[in-house]
């Protein structure tokens, strides 16, 4: 299994971002609920900002959309939308990418 930073290196090289494989895997398995940046930034250890850029992307593409803000609270949170079999296709991809060994270090 991949660890994190092998994760990011596939993710830039298949989806053009190095936290795009992350954000889809956290709302893949969030569902309908979504889920909040600044949570999956703390579970990573990472910027929220870093997940800005893919977040938009995926709400271009039409396979994330922005959950109405609770009146009173600042978190926002964001969801997946689009088809079932396409979430299920990316989910199984992020997947994969994370069973990938890492490639042997050069000597």
């Amino acid at each position: 299994m991949c660890h994190a930073e092998e994760l990011r290196r596939l993710s830039a090289g298949v989806f053009g971002n190095r936290y795009r494989a992350e954000l889809i895997a956290a709302l893949a398995d969030a569902g309908d609920s979504g889920i909040c940046l600044g949570d999956l930034a703390l579970t990573r250890q990472v910027p929220a900002s870093v997940y800005l850029p893919p977040v938009r992307t995926l709400i271009a593409l039409g396979l994330a959309e922005r959950v109405p803000p609770v009146p009173g609270q600042r978190r926002r949170f964001y969801r997946r939308c689009g088809s079932a079999p396409a979430w299920q296709s990316l989910a199984a991809t992020v997947a994969r990418l994370q069973e990938h060994p890492a490639p042997p270090s050069a000597a």
